[in-house]
Parts: structure tokens; C-alpha cells; sequence
């Protein structure tokens, strides 16, 4: 005789995960606008900690990812710069005029080690093109 085949039972939908932990404290990095700038090359951009500005931390800047630092700029207000905003930071690559290049920005701790995830932008030169750009760095 025919025998009935069984039906399949419902499973239990797998646990969910939860996402993976960021690897460094900045996990969020935005390249917000570039526009032009006939004088020369610069960026600037605002350290926050879930969304508010947050002052003291160095920005560092290169030609390579994870390259050699060319400089830092601490971010907000501190000696030189007391009229900076909560945050802020800026920096200038070439004062005497665009150059075109691939620039790459993070923040470090007091060892030099990168806490952040790497921004990016490319600068076009003399010209309409990107040659001062904004990067924004948040955790969250």
C-alpha cells in the first residue's frame, strides 16, 4: 500500500548575529565635498564622537594609505589655533598653488597608531577641479 511521505517541518530561523564589532574607535570617515581653490591644496573636517565634535585628536595625512605621516593637526581649539570650533581641524598640503595628487587621512592616538578608517580624495591641480576638500571622522 501507498504510504503517505511525511511533511517537512517547520525550522527555527537561525539566532541572529550581531554585527561585527568596528575595528578602529573612528568607524565612520566621509569625504563630504572637494571644490575648488586657486591658491592651493588643503583640507579641513570636524573630529565627533557619536555625533557631537569632540576636541584633541590628531589627524594625520599622506600620500599612501597607512603611508609615512607627513603631519598631524590636532582637532578644536589648542595653541595657534584658539579660535577653532570644537572639532575642527585643517590642513594645508601646498600654499603656493594647486597640485594635483591622491591624499589620504586618518587619525592616530599618542603612539602614532591609526584609530580610524582611512579618508580619501584626489586633488586636480590648477584649474576648476577638487583642490580643498572636507573629511569628517565619527564613532560611533
Amino acid at each position: 500500500p501507498p504510504t503517505n511521505t511525511p511533511e517537512p517541518q517547520p525550522t527555527a530561523p537561525p539566532a541572529p548575529t550581531e554585527p561585527p564589532k568596528p575595528q578602529y574607535q573612528f568607524n565612520i570617515v566621509v569625504v563630504s565635498r572637494c571644490e575648488r581653490q586657486p591658491a592651493g591644496n588643503w583640507f579641513e573636517g570636524t573630529t565627533y564622537i557619536n555625533g557631537q565634535p569632540q576636541n584633541g585628536y590628531k589627524v594625520a595625512f599622506s600620500y599612501e594609505s597607512d603611508g609615512p605621516i607627513v603631519a598631524t593637526m590636532q582637532s578644536g581649539p589648542h595653541e595657534g589655533y584658539p579660535g577653532w570650533k570644537t572639532g575642527y581641524y585643517s590642513h594645508i598640503i601646498n600654499a603656493t598653488g594647486p597640485q594635483a595628487g591622491n591624499w589620504f587621512v586618518w587619525i592616530v592616538d599618542d603612539t602614532g597608531r591609526r584609530i580610524s578608517e582611512v579618508g580619501n580624495f584626489q586633488t586636480t591641480g590648477p584649474g576648476e577641479g577638487c583642490n580643498q576638500a572636507v573629511v569628517d571622522f565619527d564613532s560611533r
